[in-house]
């Protein structure tokens, strides 16, 4: 209610704004409404571009990135066999097979082969933090010296070296992990390894470790944008790159990466901040590239051209109210012109008149303002003439009146003189037809009850027996509960007319009305037992009926049915009206179907069709 009573005075505060204010609010709405569409529209596919532009360059890039890794890693795999196809170095691993055996130091005949090979591998491959061969007695074979790693270790429960062992001579990509051989205890380095077997045996030797440094990963990944954030994860999402202690984004979105799609990107919110994150899975190493952005960073230039748009419209809308201040003035002032004459009309100057300047809508305004002023004078000297007038159609119209009365008069003495001389077929005639009379004339109502309808059809059949004979029979099966209910005035009786004149109904013949209730509907069925129609009469009329055929000069062909159903129609709705069925020789039955009504509904039906 509120809502309405704004709206309502919005409205009122709208409309009696100054014509120069509303013409300066249409420009600035125009300018706005044009603005803003087409800013939208720009805005939406620049967004969208940009996205796109974005989204393709990541999913390359990290498709690059995997790439990289992957080229590198099958190196290190395949260097990882080399041990396997020397056989000095398998003979100093089978020297060192069971736990606690040798020395803390191994001895320069087996040191100095062992780092030469070693050596040999790391040649020129600075990113390697150093290759170890560790032998089943916890002898370390590295080439890093003795300040660096220690050449004796027993710890061999280590997750990696489970790990390891597990893969059973496959080779292994190890996370970011702190080896226990080094001294220094905080070197972070990720690993391809691998166990090595006696080729012949297939005896576990010892393990293969080629330690590799982050600065790899730094050197893959040095190009990308400098807003987005990188992560190299394992196939069990354990960190390669960067370092735990480095990241500067929790890694609580690992938790959905299960439901990503390769080689696709999603929308993430991480610590109040929205992300596109492009995900790439190698099917060779399992390696997963994980590159997240801002979306802020993504749409910087969609933010610059939104303040610049933003900026425009405002430009638009400051030139629209100058241009409407300076636009409206002529036609403000014509239009002030004729509202001034107006008001000399209103108080009865009817001599005011407009001059004509212009031939634009507003001169044609002046044009229909002096014609409608000489119209007024032309019609006020026929005022009197138009009352004269009024009286005699009033003076008709108590005449109609009367007429009516004086014929029933004239009837009821016809009826008195008939009982008098003992004409008593006679009076009944008459009296029936001043009832058909009065039913008929009576423009007081047109709804009746059903009751009242079916009173008019006994009169109807009173006088056609008077000319027939007293065999024409007339039946009446009416549920008391549908006496009441209001329909149209007089549907019924051009059904009992056609089944006496069409239906050639003489001595014998019987009529007879059905009506009862049928759910919210009131069905009433007209019948004879006459000679009925044939097949393709009864499909002619049905047509009729249908299409609402009601131009036909010829009174047999159906128009008393059509013009019910229409009628119907057209008070209650297409789902009303009539329904006919016949069999030649056999009588010809007429059902109606109309909803069941109180007076105040029949009423408004009326009111609304009419």
């Amino acid at each position: 209610m509120n809502r309405r009573k704004n709206n309502q005075i919005i409205k009122k505060y709208l409309f009696s704004l100054p014509y120069r204010a509303k013409l300066i609010l249409v420009f600035s709405l125009l300018i706005i409404l044009t603005a803003t569409i087409l800013g939208s529209i720009t805005y939406y596919q620049f967004s969208k571009s940009s996205r796109d532009r974005t989204e393709e360059y990541q999913i390359q890039l990290a498709d690059q990135i995997n790439q990289n890794i992957n080229r590198y890693l099958r190196e290190m795999q395949i260097m990882s066999l080399s041990p396997l196809y020397d056989q000095e170095i398998i003979d100093i691993l089978k020297s060192h097979q069971e736990q606690g055996q040798g020395t803390s130091f191994p001895p320069a005949a087996e040191r100095v082969p062992m780092w030469r090979y070693i050596s040999g591998l790391i040649h020129m491959r600075n990113e390697i933090r150093g290759i170890h061969i560790m032998a089943n007695d916890g002898t370390i074979f590295s080439n890093l010296d003795s300040n660096t790693v220690m050449l004796k270790v027993f710890e061999s429960d280590n997750d990696w070296i489970k790990a390891i062992k597990k893969a059973d001579g496959d080779w292994v990509l190890l996370p970011l992990h702190k080896p226990f051989y080094y001294l220094n205890k905080d070197t972070s380095v990720f690993s391809v390894s691998r166990l090595i077997r006696d080729p012949s045996s297939f005896e576990p030797l010892g393990i293969i470790k080629i330690d590799l440094r982050q600065e790899l990963i730094q050197e893959i990944v040095s190009n990308p944008n400098d807003k987005s954030h990188i992560f190299i994860l394992d196939k069990n999402n354990q960190f390669i790159y960067p370092n735990k202690e480095d990241k500067i984004i929790e890694s609580s979105f690992l938790e959905d990466l299960g439901n990503i799609k390769v080689n696709n990107y999603t929308n993430i919110p991480i610590d109040g901040t929205e992300y596109m994150m492009v995900y790439n899975q190698s099917d060779y190493s399992g390696v997963k590239t994980i590159m997240l952005t801002p979306r802020s960073s993504v749409f910087s230039e969609v933010n610059h051209l939104r303040r610049v748009m933003i900026l425009v419209v405002f430009m638009g809308i400051l030139i629209s109210f100058l241009l409407g201040f300076l636009l409206s003035k002529p036609l403000v002032e014509s239009i002030h012109k004729l509202r001034r004459a107006m008001n000399n009309v209103e108080k009865g100057n009817l001599g005011q008149r407009v001059s004509i300047t212009s031939n634009d809508e507003i001169g044609e305004l002046g044009k229909g303002f002096n014609h409608m002023i000489n119209e007024i004078d032309r019609l006020v000297s026929e005022v009197y003439k138009t009352s004269l007038r009024e009286k005699e159609a009033e003076i008709r119209a108590l005449q109609s009146q009367m007429n009516p009365h004086f014929l029933y008069n004239t009837l009821e003495s016809i009826n008195m003189l008939a009982i008098t001389k003992g004409n008593f077929d006679v009076s009944d005639m008459v009296s029936s037809l001043g009832k058909l009379l009065r039913y008929t004339i009576d423009n007081s109502s047109k709804i009746v009850t059903l009751e009242a309808e079916l009173s008019f059809i006994r009169s109807y059949v009173a006088i056609q027996r008077v000319r027939i004979g007293e065999n024409l029979q007339y039946h009446e099966d009416i549920e008391p509960a549908v006496l009441h209910v209001y329909l149209p005035k007089l549907i019924l009786q051009p059904f009992v007319e056609n089944a006496i004149v069409h239906g050639e109904i003489k001595q014998g013949g019987i009529i007879s009305i059905n009506a009862h209730r049928a759910g919210p509907l009131l069905q009433i069925t007209i019948c004879d037992n006459g000679k009925g129609v044939t097949p393709q009469k009864l499909a002619m009329l049905k047509n009729l009926i249908k299409n609402h055929a009601t131009t036909s000069s010829d009174k047999h062909n159906g128009i008393a049915l059509s013009n019910v159903h229409e009628r119907l129609q057209l008070l209650y709705g297409k789902h009303f009206g009539i329904n006919i069925d016949s069999q030649e020789q056999n009588g010809f039955s007429v059902t109606l179907t109309l909803p069941i009504q109180t007076k105040e509904e029949a009423g408004r039906e009326r009111n609304i069709s009419g």
